[in-house]
């Protein structure tokens, strides 16, 4: 029989916002973030985002659990105080934790279970006002796999998204398209506001074409041919969070 136990946490407050840091999320963990991000599409909410330094936290949370085998919000310290230490801003927070006696994909799944059963639990992971999410396993010596789910409704920190569509030539001259948008969140979304655009000719150096233009087209006329000509895109939000350059859209001048 697999053990379990449950807990959850949730405070108010604000705090102030700070710099970021970075984690390698496990494939169990994944796994409980899809499944969570699963059941709120099922029921019309906006998934939760990624957050890294929300992950950071809850690994740690969780590490600290196993390490003294207990199950409890408070023996890693308060959450208020790990979100200050690695500077997440945040209006509200909540925590969900519980221990099984399984591992890997299938303590991921029986986490998961208890969380969606427990009324508690499932409407903090099912809240319509959380937006970002960090997950975090550990196993302790006994053989109990602990995990902690650190949520928060915080300003949107997720950069936009900026996509190449298509590129056409007509003679000499090149015309490329794109689109963007701003992840949803279900609080706090920003929204879309301007792109950053690229050039370059064959496999050399990027050309600034703009560094904030609402335009989805580009026509460069009169290119010398026998070259590639190519062009990419970055994305911005209105609280300015940026997002990764996208894919290259290149295009032969014959």
């Amino acid at each position: 029989m697999k053990l379990l136990r449950l807990g959850l946490a949730l405070s108010l407050l604000a705090a102030i916002p700070g710099t970021t840091s970075a984690a390698t999320a496990t494939e169990p963990e994944r796994q409980i973030m899809a499944d969570v991000n699963a059941a709120r599409a099922e029921r019309g909410l906006a998934p939760l985002r990624s957050d890294w330094r929300l992950w950071v936290l809850a690994d740690e949370r969780a590490a600290v659990m196993a390490s003294s085998d207990v199950l409890s919000h408070g023996v890693a310290g308060t959450i208020a105080t790990g979100l200050e230490r690695h500077g997440i801003q945040w209006y509200r927070h909540g925590e969900v934790i519980a221990y099984t006696s399984a591992s890997g994909s299938a303590g991921a799944a029986h986490l998961f279970e208890m969380w969606s059963t427990s009324a508690s639990h499932w409407a903090l992971l099912t809240s319509g006002s959380f937006n970002y999410v960090g997950i975090g396993l550990a196993r302790s010596g006994s053989g109990r796999t602990y995990g902690s789910i650190v949520l928060t409704e915080s300003n949107d920190r997720t950069g936009a998204r900026g996509t190449m569509v298509s590129a056409t030539v007509s003679g000499n001259d090149v015309r490329w398209t794109w689109r963007g948008s701003d992840p949803i969140l279900q609080t706090h979304t920003a929204g879309f506001r301007d792109f950053a655009v690229q050039q370059r000719t064959d496999r050399g150096a990027w050309v600034n074409v703009s560094s904030a233009t609402t335009s989805t087209k580009r026509v460069a006329s009169n290119r010398p041919r026998g070259h590639w000509y190519g062009l990419r895109v970055r994305a911005r939000d209105r609280a300015g969070n940026v997002g990764p350059w996208s894919s290259e859209l290149r295009v032969w001048v014959p």
